[in-house]
């Protein structure tokens, strides 16, 4: 193989290509912000945030286990998405409970993803994190459906707060999945 011949762009090509044929409801999200650092890419679902973190041919792992406490801070699940050229320390360095996507040039010259590893879930309950994602308006939206509060909030702390003590961590889940598939972008 060709040293650092397999760049972001490609692997992203790659990964649009594989969800987007999904049966379940999906959405990527690109250079997603998370508290004071941005995922790569965000895959939502109904059901769950699946952080995908690439490392093209090109790239190192010196900030890897920075990166790595960042998105277990907000997702459910996370995958390393890497080339051939990384697959061996990708497999050495991750921890068990993320999943890695391999992606190669096929036989027939185009690229392919394939799981080498699944992902398992979050190892903690990051509800309250994962409702910091949520904007403003979006957390108001919620409140205001089920009642949770009287008047207008301003503070986006208490918002969070009032969702966490009036709803199951299920509900929580299922509201921030439907808010990140429906938000609008300008």
């Amino acid at each position: 193989m060709e040293e650092y011949r397999l760049n972001d762009k490609d692997i992203r090509k790659v990964i649009y290509g594989s969800f987007s044929g999904s049966r379940e409801e999906t959405r990527i999200l690109e250079e997603f912000p998370m508290g004071d650092s941005r995922a790569d890419m965000l895959l939502v679902t109904r059901t769950k945030l699946t952080g995908l973190e690439i490392k093209s041919d090109r790239d190192t792992f010196e900030r890897l286990a920075r990166q790595i406490q960042d998105y277990e801070k907000f997702f459910d699940t996370n995958y390393l998405v890497t080339g051939t050229y990384h697959i061996e320390e990708a497999l050495r360095t991750v921890p068990e409970h993320w999943g890695i996507y391999e992606v190669y040039e096929s036989a027939e010259g185009v690229y392919v993803m394939e799981c080498v590893r699944g992902a398992g879930v979050a190892l903690k309950d990051n509800t309250e994190e994962k409702l910091c994602l949520l904007w403003r308006n979006e957390l108001m939206r919620i409140i205001r459906e089920y009642r949770l509060a009287n008047g207008n909030l301003q503070r986006k702390e208490r918002m969070i707060s009032k969702i966490i003590g009036g709803l199951s961590q299920p509900v929580i889940q299922s509201e921030i999945c439907a808010a990140l598939l429906a938000r609008e972008y300008k």
